[in-house]
């Protein structure tokens, strides 16, 4: 009588494709997410919170600090990230308040001007 794993057949699983962003040889940050992280409290009994901005391709993180949840201190988070790693073409971006109204004034924007 043999052992069982002698006859058994080699497992093969067929990995899924990765999405078209995360695939491409492009400059770190191209592709990004971000996400709001705390808050932290300070020993000056204030609270500050984390922007943390992941890299979508080769992984990297991009921490910014904010003293609050407005669209404005966001809005500064993302422009310190593009002045220290350049524009990004995609972000991605969980539905919340301050990401939507920092998303509709960037939108407002002519971008073909700026450029």
């Amino acid at each position: 009588m043999k052992c069982k794993r002698y006859k058994a057949k080699p497992l093969t699983v067929e990995s899924c494709p990765l999405p078209e962003d995360r695939v491409p040889d492009t400059a770190a940050f191209e592709v990004t997410g971000v996400d709001l992280v705390g808050p932290l409290f300070l020993k000056s009994v204030s609270k500050i919170l984390i922007v943390l901005f992941t890299c979508a391709v080769y992984r990297a993180v991009h921490l910014e600090l904010v003293a609050s949840l407005t669209s404005a201190s966001f809005q500064m988070a993302f422009r310190r990230l593009i002045a220290r790693r350049g524009r990004p073409r995609t972000v991605y971006s969980d539905n919340g308040t301050n990401f939507k109204g920092a998303y509709n004034e960037l939108s407002a924007l002519d971008w073909e001007f700026i450029l």
